[in-house]
């Protein structure tokens, strides 16, 4: 029987999950998408996704490919699968890619958007950082250009995730003030774990003085050894996009 190679375009709310990959214990993306598959395609089904969310962390625009020997056209698969998903994933596009096509390792690049909320507000909270602290746009954005020049990054991921080398493409690195929010939007061709989280961290305490911006930029710098210890919560951060060569959905 033929194999079938079926992408997904996915939006879910990150709040309730502990994150995309499937663990022991606790509820994941993966772990639920997985179950859902199962139930109609009669199969054992492990979806792999374009990246790993944290617990908390949000997707517009998260992927996945699995592989079935189903002949079920996409279309149906998308209507099945919204029927038994909860109502905080969503599958907005799905349709067969070619049988080598790897939604992790074809990605070309990312994007992520960081909002974070001014004032105290209840309605907010759980999709942003709820700051309640007016920062300075023109700092952030003096601190957003020294990110897009950089490209060693090792001193913004867990240690633990570290790799011989930490070099990430930066392609867009800015700020606005827009809807009511700070939002912070980077887009490069990888990321390390916790990376972005760290950055706006980073940011927002050079911002309000809690750290100099000299420090940042020396953390940016090449064999530099110095860990910030400033990360965002995880609320704040949304998976936007993810780009791949002659593939679209």
């Amino acid at each position: 029987m033929r194999k079938r190679n079926i992408l997904l375009k996915l939006e879910y709310r990150g709040s309730d999950f502990e994150g995309w990959q499937m663990q022991a214990r606790g509820r994941t993306v993966q772990g639920v998408l997985n179950e859902k598959l199962r139930l109609f395609l009669k199969e054992d089904i492990r979806p792999l996704g374009s990246g790993r969310t944290d617990a908390g962390v949000h997707a517009l625009s998260q992927y996945a490919n699995f592989v079935t020997s189903q002949e079920m056209e996409s279309g149906l698969i998308m209507y099945k699968l919204n029927r038994l998903l909860p109502h905080d994933i969503v599958v907005t596009a799905c349709r067969e890619v070619p049988p080598e096509f790897n939604a992790r390792r074809d990605a070309r690049r990312r994007s992520y958007r960081y909002l974070i909320s001014e004032r105290l507000s209840a309605i907010n909270r759980g999709r942003s950082w709820v700051l309640g602290q007016k920062l300075d746009l023109g700092s952030l954005d003096e601190l957003a250009h020294i990110v897009s020049d950089s490209r060693y990054f090792q001193n913004f991921c867990r240690v633990k995730s570290r790799k011989s080398e930490n070099i990430c493409n930066i392609e867009k690195s800015v700020w606005s003030r827009r809807g009511g929010f700070l939002r912070y939007e980077i887009t490069a061709d990888r990321f390390l774990h916790n990376m972005v989280r760290l950055l706006v961290g980073s940011m927002a305490a050079a911002a309000k003085g809690q750290t100099e911006l000299s420090r940042f930029r020396k953390q940016l710098e090449k064999d530099v050894d110095d860990k910030t210890k400033y990360i965002a919560p995880p609320e704040g951060l949304y998976l936007v996009d993810v780009q791949y060569e002659g593939i679209t959905l």
